[in-house]
């Protein structure tokens, strides 16, 4: 995995992006997703960075929910990577009992690349 996107990795981590092992045994693999209407243009733009780990011809996911307790019905736009080896190790820092944490390192890892998504 290039730098670049290893920085832009730790800084989406640490808003609204997240990580999911299923099992011990398995690669991880990274889930990013922000409400459409708002924020179309910064989704499509982090996308963008990803989309070479997602499998091909692969398409951003567009879904609307309805808040129960408001009643309104809201999207949201999402995609998924495959699992893969390269987000195992952000899996293993970013997370404990499937909680996420912030790193102890997190002033070697965040850079200004990073900070800025």
């Amino acid at each position: 995995m290039p730098q670049d996107i290893k920085d832009i990795l730790v800084g989406i981590l640490l808003g609204d992006a997240h990580i999911r092992r299923r099992s011990p045994t398995c690669n991880s693999n990274l889930i990013f997703a922000q409400t459409a209407v708002k924020h179309k243009e910064y989704f499509y733009y982090v996308y963008g960075f990803f989309k070479p780990f997602c499998i091909k011809d692969y398409s951003p996911i567009l879904s609307m929910n309805l808040n129960k307790k408001t009643n309104k019905v809201y999207s949201s736009l999402s995609f998924s990577t495959m699992q893969l080896p390269c987000f195992n190790i952000y899996h293993e820092m970013f997370y404990n009992s499937k909680i996420k944490i912030v790193p102890h390192n997190i002033y070697d890892l965040l850079t200004p690349k990073g900070l800025a998504f």
